[in-house]
């Protein structure tokens, strides 16, 4: 195969999981840029719903139900362990990172019982494909992406039409002030966590039949949603978006001439950069 096939690839592939990463990116920007917690256990959620996908498709026979169903399930556990482990020690930063850091360990053994040791895959729920530079390219990944761009397009409008998303802007702006006109922050904090995880779910969930699920997977995919939150402007929508499609569009290119590791390591230097040349990164009014 030329490198013209394969860069082609390699930006189709980059497409795709740049939006899962921007699905899961925006789960903890919606958590950050509101409550301002570092939600380390937030990778933990994202196994979460990729062992949902597979319980899901190997034990009850419909990978389709769990779009619906590992979502809502993982956003009630989030707003449980809000309301549990975080809230009662949100007015301390570090107390908060060391409250997500114990969620962390829980989630994984909760996930280690669930799923057990070893990793495992799903089926394709579509198992068709499409020609694509000489090569047979699943349809499914695609409608991966569709899926995601859709979901990111309706949070937005969500965000920005709703009552919900004029509460949340509020409260961000000024908490006080918010409470004292009437608005339920509390309760907006509860399901603000509670959508960031259930964001976290559902791209873990898209993902689990192109990729290997495990009961740690998150540790790894962690790293690269905390780089997307702060090189796309803490809090930031659009930068958010755009962090994680260069992200993972730079990682393919790289790909196709250096190992993985090093790719990874191009594509981290690359966002270093970025960030001393703009300290506040990619952030954009969305």
């Amino acid at each position: 195969m030329g490198i013209l096939p394969e860069l082609v690839l390699q930006l189709v592939n980059g497409f795709v999981w740049g939006w899962i990463l921007a699905l899961l990116s925006l789960g903890l920007t919606l958590v950050f840029g509101l409550l301002e917690v570092v939600n380390i256990a937030h990778g933990a959620l994202y196994a979460f719903g990729a062992i949902g996908a597979w319980y899901c498709a190997r034990k009850l026979g419909s990978f389709w139900l769990s779009l619906v169903l590992t979502p809502v399930l993982v956003g009630a556990l989030g707003m449980g362990a809000y309301v549990i482990g975080v809230r009662p020690v949100e007015a301390t930063p570090i107390a908060t990172v060391i409250a997500t850091f114990g969620l962390l360990f829980i989630f994984q053994h909760m996930a280690l019982l669930i799923f057990g040791p070893n990793p495992s895959s799903v089926p394709l729920p579509i198992d068709i494909n499409i020609p694509l530079m000489g090569r047979a390219y699943p349809v499914y990944r695609l409608l991966v992406a569709g899926v995601a761009m859709l979901v990111i397009g309706g949070l937005w409008l969500f965000l920005r039409r709703t009552n919900y998303g004029t509460w949340v802007r509020a409260t961000q702006q000024d908490r006080e002030t918010a409470i004292a006109m009437g608005i339920p922050a509390a309760k907006i904090y509860t399901l603000t966590f509670g959508l960031g995880s259930a964001l976290a779910a559902l791209g873990g969930t898209l993902a689990a039949p192109i990729t290997s699920v495990q009961f740690n997977m998150g540790i790894d995919v962690i790293i690269d949603i905390f780089i997307v939150v702060i090189a796309g402007g803490l809090g930031s929508f659009g930068g958010t978006v755009t962090v994680a499609l260069f992200l993972r569009e730079l990682e393919g290119i790289s790909a196709i001439f250096f190992n993985p590791v090093l790719s990874k390591a191009m594509a981290l230097v690359a966002m270093v950069a970025i960030l001393l040349v703009r300290k506040e990164g990619f952030a954009v009014k969305a």
